[in-house]
């Protein structure tokens, strides 16, 4: 098969131009090899496909279709790895399919600098080059190589991509891997009962008296507990809860099983009944209970489809969603939630539990919150000191601090009622900015950080609540997020056929267990010191 090596050249320079990328600018080690000798499998497996094409136009659309393919991957998957530090995974599919354009106008903002728009402009160039250039055939058309032969050639590519594992790095495979996974949860969830007001758990039996109760749940977003001033960070980022420190039940060892929202959520909020096969929220729980329920969200409710958090929702009472940004970089300040909380406590319901779930803590840090808010200038202490660093852990710090104003307007309010009475916050997940890695976010998919997982977790108790229930307090407890159901239920006074005192944090019947998290990994193994 005679090869035209101009081509050629012009096929694998901008893989070289990848791979150079990645080890003068990226967190470059093993990986980026294996990436790179991936790509050259993939490469092969894709002018093997066009060399079955000899009519000339068909000839020509496939060719430079393949081109365009071929460089996307390559500019994504390298981008994607600048940015992160790690590879492209299936499960990064879930979380592009569940981000909204203002999500991503502020991911942009955030991320991506003119290291990366260089890069992408020369990978760029490539395309346009051989898009715009007179077509030059990469195979000789008088090639004697049978079709059997070429077929065979690609099987024993695409065998040897998986049997030797480097199939993880190529991003098409994640792409569709992705893709169908992410599709069987939404139809898994659309057949699931989740926004009815009622779910499949039996014998719900709330064990308070008739007087008024009101609780309130909320749902913090990427903030991590090492970083908080209420528990013993450097900087006091909680000026407020920390005068309240007396009043609050504080758990030290809270982790989130997963590093990003979605699964956290749908494994904390979430009962599974392996039994039947069945599963019901929160909300549901409440509900069959005998609780007026209510969702206050500043977090968007729509993804590229309904979100799982959208659907649990709709099982409320009531449900209010108050960002209702689409194509904008600017998003509500979690303030705007107090006024409907006022409604809500005002609802002449006897018991009422309310969910409130805060954009808080999310990227882009710096539109968290109000100028106000923003007091945190001098130069934090990192051990990833430069320029950006200071700049974003100044606004992550900021954006820590409004969330303190935030929960403790709440408190106060809830506390103003007289009633027996509950805050319980926890975040969702943690976040790494520049503590154990040169990195902001909470990309777990190959090197997962401390500050992913660790979450605040405390409650606030009225003195008419601490007066007729008792709970068992340890703030050493080894506690993972993905058992809130029993917790929950536990400390609201409700029973249910399943539940496991052994799983609830307020217990004195609980048992730590493995707390094992994202890609199962046993957490304290993993980060044993």
């Amino acid at each position: 098969m005679k090869v035209n090596y101009r081509s050629l050249f012009l096929w694998t320079l901008p893989m070289a131009v990848a791979f150079g990328f990645e080890y003068f600018f990226a967190a470059f080690r093993n990986y980026n090899i294996q990436n790179f000798i991936e790509n050259i499998v993939f490469l092969v497996c894709i002018l093997i496909f066009i060399s079955f094409f000899k009519a000339t136009r068909l000839e020509v659309a496939v060719s430079k279709l393949s081109y365009f393919i071929f460089i996307f991957c390559l500019t994504i998957e390298t981008a994607f790895f600048y940015l992160f530090s790690t590879f492209f995974s299936a499960s990064s599919i879930f979380i592009v399919l569940e981000t909204n354009p203002a999500e991503a106008f502020e991911f942009l903002d955030l991320y991506v600098d003119y290291t990366l728009i260089m890069f992408m402009g020369v990978e760029l160039l490539f395309l346009l080059i051989l898009l715009f250039k007179p077509y030059q055939r990469l195979f000789a058309k008088t090639s004697k190589v049978k079709s059997i032969y070429k077929i065979i050639s690609l099987i024993i590519l695409i065998l040897g991509l998986k049997l030797s594992v480097l199939i993880i790095a190529n991003f098409p495979f994640q792409v569709l891997k992705g893709t169908i996974s992410y599709m069987y949860e939404v139809q898994k969830f659309s057949d699931l009962n989740l926004d009815k007001p009622f779910g499949s758990l039996k014998e719900v039996d709330f064990k308070g008296d008739t007087t008024p109760h009101t609780f309130v749940l909320i749902i913090g977003e990427s903030t991590a507990r090492k970083q908080m001033g209420i528990y013993d960070f450097e900087r006091q980022t909680t000026p407020r809860l920390t005068k309240r420190k007396e009043e609050l039940l504080i758990y030290r060892d809270v982790i989130s099983s997963q590093a990003h929202t979605i699964p956290s959520l749908q494994e904390a909020l979430i009962f599974k009944d392996e039994e039947t096969q069945t599963e019901s929220t929160i909300v549901q729980l409440m509900n069959q209970a005998g609780f007026k329920t209510f969702w206050l969200s500043n977090q968007m409710p729509i993804g590229i489809y309904e979100t799982l958090l959208t659907k649990l929702s709709k099982a409320s009472d009531k449900y209010v969603y108050t960002n209702t940004t689409r194509w904008s970089f600017v998003t509500p300040f979690d303030e705007v939630l107090l006024p409907h909380l006022d409604e809500a406590l005002k609802d002449p319901a006897t018991h009422k539990f309310i969910v409130i779930h805060l954009l808080a803590t999310h990227s882009n840090y710096g539109l968290r919150y109000p100028k106000e808010f923003d007091v945190f200038k001098t130069e934090p202490s990192t051990a990833f000191p430069s320029e950006e660093s200071f700049k974003v852990i100044n606004e992550y710090h900021n954006s820590i601090f409004y969330v303190d104003f935030i929960l403790d307007q709440i408190i106060e309010k809830t506390k103003s009622k007289d009633e027996k009475s509950y805050v319980l916050y926890f975040s969702d997940h943690g976040e790494e900015v520049y503590v154990d890695k040169n990195f902001k976010g909470h990309n777990d998919s190959d090197i997962p950080t401390k500050s992913m997982y660790e979450i605040p977790f405390f409650v606030w108790t009225s003195d008419e609540f601490d007066s007729s229930y008792t709970f068992d307090y340890d703030p050493e407890r080894l506690y993972v997020l993905d058992d809130l159901m029993h917790s929950l239920s536990d400390f609201s006074q409700i029973n249910f056929l399943k539940f496991d005192s052994s799983k609830s944090i307020f217990s004195k019947d609980f048992q730590p267990k493995p707390r094992i998290i994202g890609n199962k990994i046993d957490y304290d193994e993993y980060f044993k010191e």
